[in-house]
């Protein structure tokens, strides 16, 4: 996988993390202000991230947005990648 797909890939899975566990949180802390507020920009730069990354290399997860092909299966199977 190239170096900035994979970059750019990692950076989604980070937001995508700290906005599931932020909102997790947040169930339980509904009025934790500070928590929202990292909430609100987490899920901004996951945005921002899943915008660039898709811009690029297509969409990411099935079901979004009109496809003309299953370009998943172009890709290396988890156990072709490297490291």
């Amino acid at each position: 996988m190239e170096a900035n797909k994979k970059r750019l890939l990692q950076k989604v899975q980070q937001y995508e993390f700290a906005v599931i566990e932020a909102n997790e949180y947040l169930d339980t802390h509904p009025d934790d202000q500070e928590a929202i507020r990292y909430f609100q920009n987490a899920s901004r730069h996951l945005q921002q991230q899943l915008a660039a990354y898709e811009e690029k290399y297509g969409k990411i997860a099935a079901g979004e947005g009109e496809m003309t092909r299953w370009a998943w299966v172009d890709e290396p199977w988890p156990w072709q990648m490297e490291g």
